[in-house]
């Protein structure tokens, strides 16, 4: 596949952004110097039903599924092969865990056709999930299906867990305030750049979590806008960390207050990246969806006799960057095979 790449400016950071105090400090950097030594990759059974096969880190190698494209971590599906028994892809896992902290994600591309119907099938998902699922809480960061031109942001967790997301941008609608189960807490935003097709043509971007005890909050941060830059290079050029403070209204927050203590609800997450196609989610609402209906009679047929239309159906991440509390420590996650480089072009 051809791979566009994105380059990062050297420009310094914003007035506001370096004069800024803060409490948190950097405890984690996942880039491409370390990001396959710190990510396991996940070969099991799809959870959600999805039309996928899941590689691991010997198979996403050899077939060039996982790596490095310039300065930044590369993880891709199969866009050569017709299948009758699910699109190979890669799902990776944060060997760490972590309770409350500020993440920041910045990633230069995401799984998304230039086209909408290059877009059918298509699941992808940047996520933190807890053990137990869902009485440790799930937050999808980033996440939509099909030809879904916007992002949608959502918690889930056990019962007991109803938020407001009063302080999130007026153009975002809370879809459901009651975040137990599958359908959880859902935030549905309006911005054509902040996912998929939009958000590759812009050259990505960068997303911010901030988790506390009282409330979870999302900003999204174009590529040209002077916080991403900032953000890009906070800590990791000895800058001083981000300061919340200066972002602006969150793209989404979530309140707990009376009805939801978070800190009960959300503990010991992971990081989770992975392309997943149809399944639960994108397969379930294939017939709602008249570009994607139109295309095949059902979901699994259109993504394994269409092996083409998922060229741009990659993950280029430039860095996570994890800030705790000076106190906190994150916890340790039980781990699987590592990943391993090998000697192809991809992960020299």
């Amino acid at each position: 596949m051809l791979l566009p790449r994105t380059l990062l400016g050297a420009a310094a950071l914003t007035t506001s952004l370096a004069q800024a105090t803060s409490n948190y400090a950097l405890v984690d950097v996942y880039d491409p110097k370390n990001f396959f030594k710190e990510f396991d990759f996940f070969t099991e059974a799809d959870p959600t039903d999805g039309f996928v096969k899941y590689l691991d880190s010997s198979a996403a190698d050899a077939r060039s599924l996982a790596g490095y494209y310039g300065d930044a971590v590369f993880l891709g599906v199969d866009d050569v092969n017709q299948t009758q028994s699910g699109r190979a892809s890669v799902r990776v896992t944060s060997k760490k865990a972590y309770t409350t902290g500020l993440f920041i994600a910045d990633i230069a591309h995401m799984p998304a056709g230039k086209t909408d119907a290059q877009s059918c099938g298509l699941w992808p998902a940047f996520w933190m999930v807890g053990p137990n699922w869902p009485s440790s809480g799930e937050i999808d960061i980033l996440e939509g299906v099909n030809t879904q031109s916007s992002n949608a942001i959502t918690l889930h967790t056990g019962p007991g867990c109803n938020i407001t997301n009063t302080g999130s941008v007026a153009t975002t609608e809370l879809m459901s305030s009651d975040c137990q189960g599958n359908q959880g807490c859902s935030q549905s935003t309006q911005s054509q750049n902040n996912y998929g097709a939009g958000f590759n043509a812009a050259g990505g971007g960068v997303y911010a979590i901030e988790w506390t005890d009282q409330s979870i909050s999302s900003w999204f941060f174009a590529r040209n806008s002077t916080m991403a830059t900032s953000l890009a290079g906070a800590a990791s050029n000895g800058t001083a960390a981000p300061d919340t403070s200066s972002f602006g209204p969150p793209l989404a927050t979530f309140v707990g207050g009376s009805s939801c203590d978070i800190s009960e609800h959300f503990q010991n997450q992971q990081i989770v990246i992975n392309t997943d196609f149809c399944g639960q989610w994108a397969g379930q609402v294939w017939d709602q969806d008249k570009t994607c209906s139109a295309l095949a009679s059902s979901c699994d047929a259109y993504v394994g006799a269409n092996p083409q239309a998922f060229s741009e159906a990659y993950w280029l991440i430039n860095s996570i960057k994890i800030y705790q509390q000076q106190q906190q420590q994150p916890a340790s996650a039980a781990s699987s095979k590592r990943a391993e480089k090998r000697g192809l072009p991809f992960l020299a």
